[in-house]
């Protein structure tokens, strides 16, 4: 298995769930992660993605490398959001035109909440299901198999595309080659043999799998059999009756009663 592949085996309950029933939870969790903006729901969603996938073993380094690569656009949203949307209210900091506000800064950690909050969401589902199931899952629900394997392919190689990429630098920095550093034309032209490399070995995957894909028959048009095939269990629906339930709760709490609809 790719050391970039974003499942992590293990045989914990929410790796035992028929992909179908996690889909359905993660569609849900979108939902209200996106229709809340307030501070305390985003957080407590955030908080109970980590939990999850704390419950499911993951590894607290795959959770450390997805919070470092969000951490660039969550401090891009907490500086910007403030100062283009500033709200109502007293000035905390005013330099020019450009003016920071309580309101403002609220709004700022209520959409960098949120941005992480659908991540890890989404990280669930990525980080406990197999990118078979997952493709036996979508084309159970009506998904044509090819497009249910391409959705599949790019979880799969997407990631160790992007590791290819940084073998690539690395071992063309250990022969000396300098990599962004000087101007910015400068280290534009000093991806340019690492981009070049990693196209080439891009291609060459992409015709070793093609290969691989035609020899397995697809595109046959016989009706397709698969030795472990996916089924809802007494679990799956116990999982997906509690969601349905608590989206309703919170349906109803944010445009029933109208609680959520600001950042505080």
């Amino acid at each position: 298995m790719s050391q970039f592949d974003p499942h992590v085996p293990a045989g914990s309950w929410l790796h035992r769930l028929d992909p179908r029933a996690k889909l359905w939870c993660v569609l849900l969790a979108s939902i209200v992660g996106i229709a809340y903006r307030h501070i305390g729901a985003l957080a407590g969603l955030l908080l109970l993605a980590h939990t999850a996938l704390l419950a499911a073993h993951i590894p607290l380094n795959r959770l450390r490398w997805i919070w470092s690569r969000l951490l660039p656009l969550l401090l891009m949203i907490l500086i910007l959001q403030p100062m283009f949307t500033p709200g109502t209210g007293p000035d905390l900091l005013r330099v020019g035109p450009v003016r920071w506000t309580s309101a403002g800064l609220l709004d700022g950690v209520s959409y960098a909440l949120r941005a992480a909050a659908l991540a890890f969401v989404a990280a669930a589902l990525l980080l406990t299901t197999d990118s078979a199931r997952l493709v036996q899952s979508l084309v159970k629900l009506g998904l044509p198999y090819p497009w249910g394997m391409t959705i599949g392919l790019a979880l799969r190689y997407l990631p160790e595309t992007n590791g290819l990429f940084v073998s690539v630098m690395e071992a063309q920095q250990a022969r000396g080659w300098i990599i962004g550093q000087g101007r910015f034309s400068q280290r534009v032209r000093s991806y340019l043999p690492v981009l070049v490399a990693t196209i080439i070995a891009s291609l060459r995957k992409a015709d070793s799998l093609g290969l691989a894909l035609a020899a397995r028959g697809l595109g046959y048009a016989r009706h397709r059999t698969a030795l472990y095939d996916v089924r809802f269990l007494a679990a799956d629906w116990l999982v997906l009756a509690l969601t349905t339930a608590a989206f309703a709760g919170l349906m109803m709490l944010r445009f029933g009663l109208g609680w959520g609809a600001g950042a505080w």
